[in-house]
C-alpha cells in the first residue's frame, strides 16, 4: 500500500525537482549572456585603456624603441681584378684599406656644413670641397676620407656625435707595383660618371676604369659589391654592426705582355727622345756656328728691304700706267720710297731662334706651361729668356682679353691665341692667364709597339711620355694633371697617335709590284723627264720585272695639268743610279714608287678592268690601313687611306685637310705611294701591317689580353685569337719581302751605292757589328715623315718624323718592333737605334743590349 501511496508521491517529487531544474536553467542562461557581456565590456575597456596607454602615455617610449631598431644598409666596393703580365707578374692589383663613408641618409640637412668643417678639420682637407661632394652626391653614399690609418678610423667611431652619418667601411684601394711600366696599355681608374651611374654595378663609390684595359674590360674586372648592415638609433647614430656580406672579386686579366720587354721598350723610347732632344741641340748649334744670329738677322733684314723696293717699284709702274689712262691720277700719288721693314726674328731664325724653351740643362722641350699673374710677371725660358707681364684683364662682351708687355711690345689676346711668336693662350681667367710656351721643332714624343706577327698577341706597347697610374687613386692635384697634361702624358699614341707613315709604307706598293706585275715607266736615263709618242718619237713602256733596273736619280719631272712642270726630289740628293725593285726598297728611292703611283693614274681609264686609280689603296686598306685594327683597347683611330671620295667630300665641307681648289690629281696617289700627303697610319697599324706581310697574309685583330681567371686562378674566360683576313700573297714575294728588309738592315753598300737606310743602327761607321749576334738575322724599314718642310736646303725649318719597323727574325719572324720619334728627325738617324736595343733585347736578352747613339741621316 505504502509503495503505492508512495509512487504517486515519488512522482510528484520528481516533477517537482524537473520542473525546478527547468527553471534554474532558464536563469543561468541569462545569467551567463550577463556575465558575458560585462566580461567582454571589460576587455574591450582594458584594450581601450591600453590603446590609449600607448598612444598617450607611452608613444614616446614605443618610438624610441622602434628606431632603435632601424637598420641602415651600406654597399661595400669589391676589389677589382688583379692584372697579370704573360707570365703571371702582377701588374695591377688591391690592398684593404678603411674608408670614410658619409651615409646621407643619416644626415640631416642643417649638419653638412658643420659635418663638412668637421671632417676637413680631422682630415685636413678643403671644406668647401667636401660640402660640395656631400651636396651633389651622385647616391646616398659618399665617399670622404680612402685609406685611413688606424688611428683616423677609431676616432672618427668613436666621436660619431661630431661625425654623424660617417662610417667606417672596407674600401679596397688600387695598387699599381711597377709605376709606369705598362702605364698606357693598363690605363687607370677614377670616379665615375653620370653614364657610368647608368649601369647596374656602378654606384657613387665605385672606381671605374677610366683608359687602357680597365676601362675596356672594366665589366669582368669590377666584381659584386658587399653589404654592411648598421643598426641605429632615434638621432640616426650607428648604434652596432648588424650583418655584413663579403663583396666578390672580379675576374683577373692575364695580358700579352712581357713586362720585361715592357720595360725595356719603355727605357729606350725614353732615351731615344732625351738622344733626339739633344741631338736637336747639336744641329742647331752646328748651324749658328756656320753664320751667327747676328749675321743671319742682317741678311735677312737686307733681303727685306731689297724685296719691299722692288714691290715699291712695281706699284710705281702700275701706278704709272693707271695715271697714263686716268686723268684723275697724278704723279704725286706714285709712292716710290717703301715703308721702313722690320723683320721678325723669330720667322727669320726659326729652330735657331734663342727665345724658344729649354730646360734646365739647356736642351730644348716642346712646351712648357707658363702661368702670369694678374699684375705680375713671369719668366720664359730660353737660351736668351724674356719675361713677360700680364698689365690688365678686361671682359668685352662676354670674352675676356688679357693685355700683356714683353719687352717693349704689348699684345692684347684671348683663349687659344698665338702671340709673340712662341706663346699660344690656354686660358684667360679673371685673376691670371695661363700659357703654353712652345718650340715645334723639338721632339716631342717617342711610341713603340712589338707584336707578335704569328697571332697578333701584343708583347709591349709604350707612348713617352708617360705617368704612373697610381696618381689616379687618391686623385691628381691640380698640378700633377697640369704638368701631364700639358705633354698629353694620358694617351696611348700607339693606337690614338696619326702620322704619315712616311717610307715604312713602300713596303706596299712593293707588294702591289710583285703580286700584279706591274712596275714604273722606262723613261731612260736623265732627270727622268717624262716623254710621249709624239716626243722624241720615244714609246713609253713599263718595266716588265721586279729584276729590271730603274734610273733612280736625284729628281723626277713631271707634268700638270696645266702644262707646267712639277720637279720632286728624292731624299739622296746625289741620286741611287739603276736600281730594280729590290734595290729601290733596300735605298728607299722615292723615284721608284712615284713612277709605279704615277703609272696607275696614267692609265686609269684603260681597258684592264682594274680600278688602277684605286689599286693601291685597296692594298693599304687590305692590309689594315685605314681602319682601327680593333685591339681590345679603347679610344683606337682609324687612320687615313685618302682617295678621289675622300677629297671631294673633305672639299665639300671646307676642310682644311685638302686645298680648297682643284680636283683630285696624280699627284695625291704619288704622295701617297712614299706614305705622305694625307695618308695617316698608327704605329700599331703599322705593326700590324707589316706582320701580315711577313707572316704570309694572315691579318690578325692585335690583342693584349690573353684570358681572364678568377681568384683561384682558374681560366673562366679565353681571349681567341681573330683572323680579320687572309690576304692573297704568293710565297715568291713574301721570301723577297723578308729577304729585302733584311738588306735595310745588312746592305752595308758600296763606292756606288747607299746599301741599306738602316744599317748605321747596326753597324758603326767602319763597318763593324754592333748590334751582336744574330744580326744578319735582324729586317727592318726606316721612314722619315715630312712635317715642316725647309725651302732650299735650310734644314733648320724643316720637322720630320721618324720612323723604323724592325722584324726578327727574318725568316721566321716572331717580333715585329714599330718606332715612331715624333719630330725626331730622319729615320736611320733616331728610331732606327731605339729598335735595335729593343731587337736586342728581344733576341739575346738584357745583356745583348748595348748603348744608345744616333745613327746616319736615311730615309
Amino acid at each position: 500500500m505504502e509503495s503505492r501511496t508512495g509512487s504517486p508521491g515519488s512522482v510528484g517529487a520528481v516533477g517537482v525537482v524537473q520542473a525546478s531544474r527547468a527553471g534554474v536553467g532558464d536563469m543561468t542562461s541569462g545569467v551567463r549572456t550577463s556575465i558575458l557581456g560585462l566580461v567582454f565590456a571589460a576587455l574591450l575597456g582594458v584594450l581601450v585603456l591600453r590603446l590609449w596607454t600607448m598612444q598617450v602615455t607611452d608613444a614616446e617610449a614605443y618610438e624610441t624603441r622602434a628606431l632603435h631598431n632601424q637598420v641602415r644598409i651600406v654597399p661595400t666596393p669589391a676589389p677589382r681584378g688583379d692584372i697579370f703580365d704573360a707570365n703571371m707578374v702582377k701588374l695591377a692589383g688591391t690592398r684593404s684599406a678603411l674608408a670614410a663613408v658619409v651615409d646621407l641618409a643619416l644626415v640631416e640637412n642643417g649638419e653638412l656644413e658643420m659635418l663638412s668643417r668637421n671632417l676637413a678639420a680631422f682630415l685636413d682637407e678643403d671644406s668647401a670641397s667636401i660640402l660640395d661632394d656631400l651636396e651633389n652626391a651622385r647616391g646616398p653614399q659618399v665617399t670622404v676620407a680612402r685609406d685611413l690609418t688606424e688611428y683616423q678610423a677609431t676616432f672618427l667611431a668613436e666621436h660619431r656625435e661630431t661625425f654623424p652619418g660617417v662610417n667606417i667601411v672596407p674600401q679596397p684601394i688600387r695598387v699599381y707595383p711597377l709605376g709606369e711600366v705598362g702605364a698606357h696599355v693598363l690605363g687607370y681608374i677614377g670616379r665615375p660618371t653620370a653614364e657610368d651611374l647608368e649601369r647596374e654595378n656602378v654606384n657613387g663609390n665605385t672606381n671605374v676604369g677610366k683608359a687602357g684595359v680597365e676601362a675596356f674590360y672594366d665589366e669582368q674586372l669590377l666584381g659584386t659589391e658587399g653589404l654592411v648592415q648598421y643598426q641605429v638609433d632615434a638621432e640616426r647614430k650607428v648604434l652596432s654592426l648588424a650583418a655584413e656580406e663579403a663583396p666578390t672579386a672580379g675576374g683577373s686579366l692575364v695580358l700579352t705582355i712581357d713586362i720585361e720587354a715592357q720595360a725595356q721598350l719603355q727605357q729606350s723610347l725614353k732615351d731615344g727622345l732625351l738622344l733626339a732632344r739633344s741631338d736637336e741641340m747639336e744641329q742647331r748649334a752646328s748651324e749658328l756656328a756656320k753664320q751667327s744670329i747676328a749675321e743671319r738677322l742682317v741678311e735677312a733684314q737686307i733681303e727685306a728691304e731689297e724685296q719691299a723696293r722692288q714691290d715699291a717699284i712695281a706699284d710705281a709702274s702700275t701706278a704709272e700706267e693707271s695715271s697714263a689712262t686716268d686723268p684723275g691720277v697724278d704723279d704725286d700719288d706714285v709712292v716710290l720710297d717703301p715703308e721702313p721693314v722690320k723683320v721678325d726674328p723669330a720667322t727669320v731664325l726659326a729652330s735657331l731662334y734663342p727665345g724658344l724653351p729649354i730646360d734646365s740643362n739647356g736642351v730644348c722641350v716642346p712646351v712648357q706651361r707658363v702661368t702670369v699673374p694678374l699684375g705680375g710677371d713671369a719668366s720664359l725660358s730660353g737660351v736668351d729668356p724674356r719675361f713677360i707681364r700680364l698689365d690688365s684683364i678686361a671682359d668685352t662682351d662676354g670674352t675676356l682679353f688679357a693685355t700683356f708687355t714683353i719687352g717693349q711690345e704689348k699684345f692684347t689676346v684671348k683663349d687659344n691665341q698665338s702671340f709673340a711668336s712662341t706663346l699660344q693662350v690656354l686660358e684667360v681667367q679673371e685673376d691670371k692667364v695661363i700659357l703654353y710656351h712652345l718650340d715645334k721643332w723639338c721632339p716631342v714624343r717617342a711610341v713603340g709597339t712589338v707584336l707578335d706577327p704569328t697571332d697578333g698577341s701584343v708583347i709591349a706597347m709604350a707612348s713617352y711620355p708617360s705617368y704612373d697610374p697610381t696618381a689616379f687613386v687618391d686623385g691628381l692635384s691640380d698640378d700633377q694633371w697640369a704638368e701631364l697634361s700639358t705633354v698629353s702624358a694620358f694617351q696611348n699614341f700607339a693606337v690614338q697617335g696619326l702620322y704619315a707613315p712616311a717610307s715604312t709604307f713602300k713596303t706596299v706598293p712593293y707588294v702591289l709590284a710583285m703580286e700584279e706585275n706591274y712596275y714604273p715607266m722606262d723613261r731612260g736615263l736623265g732627270d727622268k723627264q717624262l716623254v710621249d709618242d709624239e716626243q722624241e718619237g720615244l714609246p713609253s713602256v713599263p718595266l716588265t720585272s721586279d729584276t729590271d733596273e730603274y734610273n733612280c736619280s736625284g729628281e723626277f719631272k713631271f707634268e700638270l695639268n696645266d702644262g707646267t712642270t712639277q720637279t720632286k726630289r728624292d731624299w739622296l740628293s746625289r741620286g741611287h743610279g739603276g736600281l730594280d725593285l729590290h734595290g729601290a726598297l733596300v735605298e728607299s728611292c722615292d723615284l721608284y714608287f712615284w713612277d709605279i703611283a704615277l703609272r696607275l693614274w696614267e692609265e686609269r681609264k684603260d681597258d684592264s678592268g682594274l680600278d688602277k686609280e684605286n689599286l693601291l689603296q685597296k692594298y693599304a686598306r687590305d692590309f689594315g690601313f685605314g681602319t682601327a685594327s680593333g685591339i681590345d683597347l679603347p679610344f683606337e683611330r682609324d687612320g687615313l687611306v685618302p682617295d678621289r671620295a675622300w677629297f671631294q667630300a673633305e672639299q665639300s665641307a671646307d676642310s682644311p685637310r685638302v686645298r680648297p681648289d682643284g680636283p683630285w690629281v696624280g699627284g695625291d696617289l704619288m704622295d701617297i705611294a712614299v706614305g705622305q700627303g694625307a695618308m695617316l697610319t698608327t704605329p700599331l697599324q703599322m705593326a700590324n701591317g707589316y706582320a701580315a706581310m711577313v707572316n704570309g697574309g694572315t691579318l690578325f685583330e692585335p690583342r693584349v689580353v690573353s684570358h681572364i681567371v678568377d681568384s683561384e686562378g682558374n681560366t673562366i674566360e679565353t681571349l681567341p685569337t681573330t683572323i680579320v683576313r687572309e690576304i692573297d700573297i704568293s710565297p715568291r714575294t713574301v721570301q723577297w719581302l723578308r729577304a729585302d728588309l733584311q738588306r735595310v738592315v745588312n746592305d752595308l753598300g758600296s763606292a756606288d751605292k747607299y746599301g741599306g737606310t738602316g744599317k748605321s743602327a747596326f753597324y758603326d761607321s767602319r763597318g763593324t757589328n754592333i748590334f751582336g749576334e744574330g744580326v744578319e738575322t735582324i729586317g727592318g724599314k726606316t721612314g722619315t715623315g715630312e712635317v715642316i718642310k725647309s725651302p732650299g736646303s735650310e734644314a733648320f725649318r724643316e720637322v720630320d718624323n721618324a720612323w723604323f719597323i724592325g722584324v726578327a727574325p727574318i725568316n721566321n719572324p716572331e717580333f715585329v718592333v714599330s718606332i715612331v720619334v715624333e719630330r725626331g728627325g730622319s729615320g736611320g738617324r733616331v728610331a732606327a737605334p731605339i729598335a735595335r736595343q729593343v731587337l736586342q733585347y728581344l733576341m739575346n736578352g738584357p745583356e745583348g743590349v748595348t748603348e744608345l747613339r744616333a745613327g746616319l741621316d736615311a730615309d
